[in-house]
C-alpha cells in the first residue's frame, strides 16, 4: 500500500511524503502508484521549478517527498498551496476509489 502523508501548518499544506508501492498491478503496469507518481513529483516539480521556492525533497524508489522551508514567505506559502491542494484534491480522488492501494493521511506539523 502506498501511503501520503500530507502535511498542514495552520491549515496550509507545507509539505508531503509519499510512501510505499501500491500493489494494484505488475510493476510498471501499477496505474495506482503511476498516478501517485505523476501527481507528487509534478507538485515537487511546480514548487521547485516553476515558484522557484526553497524546500527539502528526496525522489527515491518508492518515495516522494517535499517540505518547504520555515524561511518561504507567506505570500510564496499562498502560491505553493494551490499545487499542494490540487495534488491532494488528485490522491484523495484515487483513495476513494483504490482504498486497497492508497490511503492519503493529514497531519499537523
Amino acid at each position: 500500500m502506498t501511503t501520503v502523508n500530507i502535511f498542514r501548518s495552520e491549515g496550509k499544506i507545507v509539505g508531503f511524503e509519499a510512501l510505499g508501492h501500491a500493489m494494484a498491478g505488475e510493476a510498471g503496469n501499477d496505474i495506482v502508484c503511476s498516478a501517485v507518481s505523476a501527481l507528487t513529483q509534478t507538485a515537487l516539480m511546480g514548487i521547485i521549478g516553476y515558484l522557484k521556492l526553497e524546500c527539502a525533497y528526496e525522489v527515491a524508489e518508492a518515495e516522494v517527498y517535499c517540505m518547504l522551508s520555515n524561511d518561504v514567505a507567506d505570500k510564496d506559502v499562498e502560491k505553493a498551496e494551490i499545487i499542494f491542494e490540487t495534488m491532494a484534491m488528485g490522491l484523495k480522488s484515487i483513495a476513494e476509489n483504490y482504498k486497497e492501494n492508497l490511503k492519503v493521511i493529514e497531519k499537523e506539523v
